[in-house]
């Protein structure tokens, strides 16, 4: 842990950052496991994902919004993981429809059942942008792309929600 608190300036930053660590080390390794089937794969996603977190600004206390960006930032780097290995070698994964902190809270309501109808990839962005209140700038440095990317992203799954939205019979 002592190499990721060398990376972060403010005795505050760090303080969350231990938290962070401490709470939600266990969880991001079970979900980088689950999809890199490796457990020493799993510890180098782990390892890349605390290396994002701890140059980004950290939720101020524990919670889903924390638990919820640990698990989202431990994915995607798995993802990459994966996609990076995988070129070098042919092994069958297919990205889960629900992974692990991508699903919006449960609801009867059709906000909740159009979000979890999404893709991950643009349900995992507008949970970032809009209940985590991360910046396109800050998620692209968590999710490894640029922020015009994010942005984009941003745009097609308000789109696609519009969509769910609309074939629910919900106002838009």
């Amino acid at each position: 842990m002592l190499i990721y608190l060398q990376a972060i300036d403010s005795p505050e930053d760090r303080t969350r950052f231990e938290a962070l660590y401490t709470a939600y080390r266990g969880l991001m390794f079970h979900v980088a496991n689950r999809i890199l089937q490796n457990p020493q794969d799993a510890e180098d996603a782990v390892h890349m994902a605390f290396l994002s977190l701890a140059g980004c600004r950290l939720p101020a206390e524990l919670g889903p919004q924390a638990r919820h960006l640990a698990a989202t930032v431990a994915e995607r780097k798995a993802i990459d993981l994966y996609r990076a290995r995988r070129r070098r070698s042919e092994v069958g994964l297919e990205e889960e429809e629900h992974l692990p902190g991508c699903a919006p809270p449960p609801s009867d309501g059709t906000l909740a059942g159009a979000m979890a109808a999404l893709p991950p990839r643009y349900r995992e962005v507008l949970l970032l942008k809009y209940y985590n209140g991360y910046s396109a700038g800050e998620i692209g440095t968590l999710l490894d792309t640029t922020a015009a990317n994010v942005r984009q992203l941003i745009a097609r799954a308000k789109k696609k929600l519009a969509v769910e939205l609309a074939e629910r019979g919900a106002p838009v």
